[in-house]
């Protein structure tokens, strides 16, 4: 197929999808229209027109397209395969506790992917995309967390495994013939060649053997567990070897001996310790963090299974030193960035005791996910509770609710990206952005539309949340008034530019 007939192809695939998606069409035409993708479909199965296609034929074959797709990924034997209700995917993802991934697939919304970062923990969910969309997202998690092992390196695992057995077995074979060559050396040295042994050997000759023996011995102890209960040969005189081995261990110092009981505590805390925790009308699973960090700062993650959905916008924390009386304190709630600084998710502590501590406890979780902490806001738990599920809800909560006690230098807020028109008003040139530049908005009614910020918006579209400066109507800003102090800045426009210069004409 040449370049002119792939061409027009992709041309008549638009318009087909074109007709799919925002036409009506009669049921005959329909059926016409996917016949007709289908054959180009059988036509066009190359490697290289296969990305091309990709996006039509997630609208016949949704499940051949996610497994064709997962086949040309980097994790495929991750991969748990392709669902159309929730609760099914969740079931397969869980059942599994290793990481992995699958795909939630939906008629009218499309593609999502959840994502399993860490063995025993919740799903991270990416926003509703095509199958392009949802993969960067993966990667860029990929990135931050290191969670999935590639198929090159789960292959490679079983062979690393084996490995260090052959040696072992060569080095016992080896030592086998060394043995066999001893004593017929030993047996011609002493002209002894005899089919049995009998009790009239010479002293010179039992001392030989005996020495023989014993380092046979050796090497079998050394390898019993690589070898078959038969060749296991002379008991007894093993067993007077590890009495012997036993009996040359150095002491053990009285400090030592403190360890044993220490050890044991531990155990017993960790025993003794809740799984589960009533939040509310939810039941939490208690988890501790990685065992450097638990053990030292008491520090545990929540998970609720009822609602997987949103660890995909919130991580919940509980400080355990005291489980009791975590309702009478208040709990912190943090924005989490990444070393860009684009935002994360909401980060919500439990029972800490003083913000202080909150702050502290805040940046060793955030550091370990390689993390950082944006801000931290003081909130009551009866204001978070009935807002965990809504990620627009949590926010309004987190802006209207919560009492700052800390942020980082040249603090900018977050507003997640729903809340928002993308679309520009005002059509200008705006200065080069980056992944700190915030965009600028203006509220007006129950809109919020975009002044400057099209080239931020252009580095991603799987993000979140973005960094924001806000007008309001009421203030006596309008488009007539910010066209007018356009007109009158150099182009391209900076977005604090734009913004100071508003500001100054509003103070004036």
């Amino acid at each position: 197929m040449n370049a002119l007939e792939k061409a027009l192809l992709i041309k008549e695939l638009h318009q087909l999808l074109d007709g799919l998606e925002h036409r009506s069409l009669s049921f005959f035409e329909t059926a016409k229209s996917k016949s007709r993708l289908t054959e180009i479909f059988r036509l066009c199965d190359e490697p290289i027109f296969k990305k091309q296609i990709l996006k039509f034929k997630s609208q016949t074959q949704p499940e051949q397209a996610a497994t064709g797709f997962a086949d040309y990924t980097l994790f495929k034997l991750s991969y748990r395969g392709l669902f159309r209700q929730q609760g099914t995917l969740q079931q397969a993802l869980y059942q599994n506790t290793e990481s992995g991934w699958a795909i939630l697939y939906h008629p009218a919304q499309g593609w999502q992917i959840w994502l399993i970062p860490a063995p025993n923990r919740s799903a991270l969910i990416s926003q509703w995309g095509n199958l392009e969309e949802i993969y960067q997202w993966m990667l860029e998690q990929q990135q931050r967390y290191s969670c999935l092992k590639t198929d090159d390196e789960l292959r490679q695992k079983p062979v690393l495994l084996e490995n260090p057995l052959a040696p072992i077995l060569i080095e016992t074979e080896t030592e086998t013939e060394t043995e066999t060559e001893t004593e017929t050396e030993t047996e011609t040295e002493t002209e002894t060649e005899t089919e049995t042994e009998t009790e009239t050997e010479t002293e010179t000759e039992t001392e030989t053997e005996t020495e023989t023996e014993t380092e046979t011995e050796k090497n079998l102890t050394l390898s019993t567990p690589l070898l078959p209960e038969q060749n296991q040969i002379n008991q007894p005189d093993l067993i007077e070897l590890n009495e012997h081995v036993i009996n040359q261990l150095p002491q053990r110092l009285e400090d030592d001996q403190q360890a044993i009981p220490a050890i044991t505590s531990l155990k017993s805390i960790r025993k003794d310790f809740p799984q589960s925790l009533e939040l509310g009308p939810y039941i939490a699973h208690i988890h501790p963090l990685d065992e450097e960090n638990a053990a030292a700062q008491e520090l545990h993650v929540l998970d609720i299974p009822d609602l997987a959905g949103i660890s995909q916008h919130l991580d919940l924390l509980i400080h355990a030193a005291d489980l009791q009386n975590w309702p009478q304190r208040p709990i912190y709630l943090a924005e989490q960035i990444n070393s860009q600084g684009c935002f994360i998710k909401y980060l919500a502590l439990l029972g800490a005791e003083n913000q202080a501590q909150a702050i502290h406890l805040s940046n060793v979780f955030s550091e370990q996910n390689q993390h950082c902490i944006a801000a931290i806001k003081e909130i009551s738990w009866h204001d978070l509770a009935e807002h965990l599920t809504d990620f627009e809800a949590l926010f309004y909560s987190y802006t209207r609710k919560a009492a700052l006690i800390w942020n980082n230098e040249n603090y900018l807020p977050f507003i997640p990206a729903q809340l928002f028109q993308r679309q520009k008003f005002i059509q200008f040139k705006e200065s080069p952005a980056d992944f700190k530049t915030p965009l600028l908005l203006l509220k007006e009614r129950q809109k919020i539309r975009v002044i400057h910020g099209k080239k931020r918006l252009s580095l991603s579209r799987t993000e979140l949340a973005y960094p924001y400066l806000l007008l309001e109507r009421h203030h006596g800003v309008s488009w007539q008034l910010i066209q007018n102090i356009v007109a009158q800045l150099e182009s391209p426009i900076d977005c604090y530019q734009l913004y100071e210069a508003i500001q100054k004409h509003i103070s004036d």
